[in-house]
């Protein structure tokens, strides 16, 4: 099986055990339909990993990548998108997964991630990921540090980061740097884009700078014409059209109204989970509950690819849970058959 099939299968994902989600493809086209969905949202899970974290659209991932942190990777001619499952940070913690990781001809690592809600010790986490990538790509003998490869880590915020606040770029580069502020290492570079400053400061923005382009493609696709479109490049009438929901599969379809239906749900859970928390002044309950939301989004996309007999590798690599999380899942999806 290929890459592409492989990802057509993999794009089946349906919540059978949620009597609400059980869609046939009229009722997809149906919400479709009276959503006026025309086009994928890129900053979806589904979007975001179909669009930039596949085989066949690495031509794409490749121009944002030179075009958003080529000045300091130099120019990307090729990648490899490598396993993104990291081992446990702390002992008999589970494994954790990243959104996109890829690896490029010059063996330097890349880090893409999306971040939709707000988490306490991103950053931390961040680095924590970094130096994992680090010391994945590190090749054993005897001159093992002449090997340690670069990492790169591209993030996209669609809240404002609080370590940035009160500033009103929307685009950091993270280096480390000496007493006299000049750059020490680009050995591991983190970049920050904060969607939200962007899209306010986008009235004075120019459209015609190809990586203002891409971070309104990425953000307002959905409000672009096809008559703009064409007068763009090829690379982004191609990143156009693999939005456009007309072009996606039944497979695909279904997957991505699941989607939407299951974000909104969580999101909704958040919100009101957030409001409570504020009430209570309990920061440390909506943390709980942005996390517990992100992960009942996970098992629900799981459960959804289990039960339409998907292998435990690939619905793992598409979920982000691990595959003994998998195996239990996989228990409950075959009680539910019966």
């Amino acid at each position: 099986m290929n890459r592409k099939e492989e990802y057509e299968e993999a794009s089946l994902g349906v919540e059978r055990s949620t009597k609400q989600l059980e869609l046939t493809k009229q009722e997809v086209d149906t919400i479709i339909s009276e959503r006026g969905l025309v086009l994928i949202d890129p900053l979806s899970d589904f979007g975001f990993k179909r669009l930039l974290g596949m085989e066949r659209n690495k031509e794409i991932t490749i121009h944002l990548l030179n075009t958003l942190i080529g000045e300091d990777t130099g120019l990307i001619t090729d990648i490899t998108f490598i396993e993104s499952e990291m081992v446990g940070f702390l002992p008999g913690k589970r494994k954790v997964r990243l959104d996109i990781h890829c690896k490029t001809q010059n063996s330097d690592h890349i880090i893409i991630e999306m971040q939709r809600e707000g988490q306490r010790y991103f950053v931390s986490r961040l680095r924590v990921y970094t130096s994992h990538s680090t010391i994945s790509g590190v090749k054993i003998g005897d001159e093992v540090y002449a090997s340690v490869p670069r990492v790169y880590s591209l993030c996209f915020m669609e809240q404002d980061m609080p370590e940035f606040k009160g500033r009103k770029r929307f685009f950091w580069k993270v280096y480390q740097k000496d007493d006299d502020n000049e750059i020490f290492s680009k050995e591991n570079v983190l970049y920050f884009v904060e969607l939200c400053k962007f899209a306010a400061h986008l009235e004075t923005l120019d459209l015609t700078d190809e990586k203002n382009l891409w971070l309104y493609m990425l953000t307002h696709v959905a409000d672009i014409s096809k008559k703009e479109v064409r007068k763009m490049s090829p690379i982004f009438q191609r990143f156009y059209n693999e939005c456009l929901i007309s072009n996606l599969t039944d497979m695909e379809k279904k997957i991505y109204v699941r989607n939407v239906l299951e974000y909104a749900d969580v999101k909704e859970s958040l919100m009101c989970e957030r409001e409570e928390g504020i009430l209570q002044g309990i920061e440390q309950g909506r943390e709980e509950g942005r996390e517990e939301g992100r992960e009942v989004e996970k098992r629900q996309l799981a459960r959804n690819m289990l039960a339409e007999g998907l292998e435990p590798a690939t619905v793992a690599k598409i979920s982000g849970l691990t595959e003994d999380e998998i195996l239990a899942l996989m228990q409950d999806v075959s009680s539910q058959r019966r």
